[in-house]
């Protein structure tokens, strides 16, 4: 059972107190500290947080270099993060005269907690709808685009005569002239033809031009994937050009164009059965794809647990029963925190 941390005091789960702890009650192993840690972290970002309690986190933290490397991964987890946040409140256009109705987030600090955090919680105001923390809510970029679909949502938007475009969980479109479309994040399936010339699709570095086929182009963390399932697709990156013929996928990023290779209709097409298969992938390939269709984020704070391969296969709609079956199937501890954060560990 997933707890969520807002139930756990942490000085419960101190002392061999941590019931759902490892074999034997065994308070200082280093997974009990992680989780010890953990509700720390929830405790501290609690409007019950009191001097008192700023007292009992410090002695917490001096029990071991075990205890303080603990509560350092944590805030590391989450301080790390605001840094690229300030950069973007002052660069960003949006920041200084943010949308009518844009979500704006507020982090007044306090006096107790910014003892121990120093400037990771500086007084006054974080602006994080730019880029929110573990995708938790929108950003504007995700409120400004011409179509976009939330966690778990998926849709089918007819964009001319000559295209309709399916698409994914988490994917921003925006409409480019009467022929041409812009994925500025996520995944879609797109099918083309009926008009006397091609459509035009932007993605990354790259542009892809089909007149008649059906392809797949998926866009995330940097790189993008093409992949074509009926048809051909051309696909122009700087001054290099290569076609894609039905059956044949290829990536390309920032640095350069890969060489094509056999693309699985049945795989690359999966997400629209409704079902996520992974057969013999490494677990941290399956909790990234999890955090596409789920809300919140679940962080994996072990890389050796990350790199075991498994075999799993679920709805896309029942992320939380994968959650279960990683806890039960591969021997993860989890903790749950508010905003549907869940740390895997």
């Amino acid at each position: 059972m997933i707890m969520n941390s807002s139930e756990r005091d942490p000085r419960k789960l101190v002392n061999g107190r941590d019931k759902g702890g490892d074999k034997g009650g065994d308070a200082d192993s280093d997974a009990a500290i992680a989780r010890q840690a953990d509700a720390w972290w929830a405790q501290l970002r609690s409007e019950r947080f009191t001097r008192a309690d700023a007292d009992a986190l410090r002695q917490w933290c001096a029990r071991s270099p075990a205890h303080a490397r603990a509560w350092r991964d944590v805030t590391q987890l989450w301080q790390e993060l605001e840094p690229a946040l300030e950069r973007a409140a002052r660069n960003h256009p949006l920041a200084a005269h943010p949308p009518a109705g844009a979500a704006v987030l507020a982090f007044p600090a306090r006096s107790g907690r910014r003892v121990f955090l120093g400037g990771a919680l500086a007084a006054g105001v974080a602006l994080l709808a730019l880029r929110p923390p573990l995708d938790a809510w929108p950003s504007l970029q995700d409120l400004n685009a011409d179509y976009r679909t939330g966690t778990g949502e998926q849709r089918e938007v007819a964009l001319s005569q000559q295209m309709t475009v399916q698409m994914n969980t988490q994917t921003r479109i925006n409409v480019r002239g009467q022929e041409g479309m812009e994925l500025l994040a996520g995944e879609a399936e797109i099918q083309a033809g009926g008009g006397s010339g091609p459509v035009t699709v932007y993605a990354g570095e790259g542009r892809l031009l089909a007149r008649s086929a059906r392809f797949n182009v998926r866009h995330t963390d940097g790189s993008v994937c093409v992949s074509c399932l009926r048809g051909a697709v051309e696909v122009a990156w700087q001054d290099r050009r290569q076609v894609l013929e039905a059956g044949r996928q290829l990536v390309y990023d920032e640095q350069g164009l890969q060489p094509s290779s056999a693309a699985a209709a049945n795989e690359v097409s999966a997400w629209r059965t409704g079902a996520l298969s992974f057969v013999g992938k490494p677990l941290a390939e399956v909790v990234t794809e999890i955090n596409r269709y789920r809300p919140g984020r679940v962080v994996l704070r072990n890389a050796e647990l990350g790199r075991r391969l498994v075999r799993m296969r679920f709805a896309i709609g029942q992320t939380d029963a994968a959650l279960a079956m990683i806890r039960d199937l591969y021997g993860a501890q989890m903790t749950s925190l508010p905003g549907g954060v869940v740390l895997l560990s």
